[in-house]
């Protein structure tokens, strides 16, 4: 059966690789996520350069695999331990809240707080003093509630293979 506790429990479980991997990149490369910032930054910035494509390549299929990998695994986990029973909708309602889990997770502890610690006048990114784009909450408001609604897409057809499985 599918529980709040359950949801939360492995979704929380889920978002420590993803941390990791994101504050690691965020800290030491933050030129590879240039292009999930606002446009003000992505303007004031130089181009990324051959290297940082090809390494913003890499660490974007990390990130893929962790950020729906890692609730597709814990799913299929979850169905095997129910004994194959779960229906598409108790599937569907557990890997889209361990997912949601990670969403949010990534909006509050990672966006927001990456967003509170920035200091525009000394920003991280050669060239985007004074953008305001780092404070811009609303920026990464709505990309939450994009790719709340995108990620369907994904999940709906993972949680009907995985209830195949």
């Amino acid at each position: 059966m599918v529980t709040f506790e359950r949801v939360l429990g492995d979704g929380l479980v889920a978002c420590v690789p993803f941390t990791i991997v994101i504050w690691a990149t965020f800290l030491t490369m933050p030129r590879l996520w240039l292009h999930s910032l606002p446009e003000d930054i992505q303007g004031m910035a130089a181009p990324k350069t051959d290297g940082e494509k090809r390494l913003t390549g890499i660490m974007g299929v990390v990130v893929l695999l962790l950020f729906f990998g890692v609730p597709i695994g814990l799913t299929l986990r979850f169905n095997a331990e129910s004994g194959g029973t779960l229906a598409i909708p108790q599937i569907l309602l557990y890997l889209y809240g361990v997912w949601m889990t990670i969403n949010l997770w990534d909006l509050v502890a990672i966006d927001w707080v990456y967003a509170l610690l920035v200091d525009p006048q000394r920003p991280p990114i050669v060239g985007t003093v004074g953008a305001k784009g780092y404070k811009d909450y609303g920026f990464h408001f709505k990309s939450f509630v994009k790719a709340s609604v995108f990620s369907l897409l994904l999940l709906v057809p993972a949680a009907v293979v995985i209830s195949l499985v």
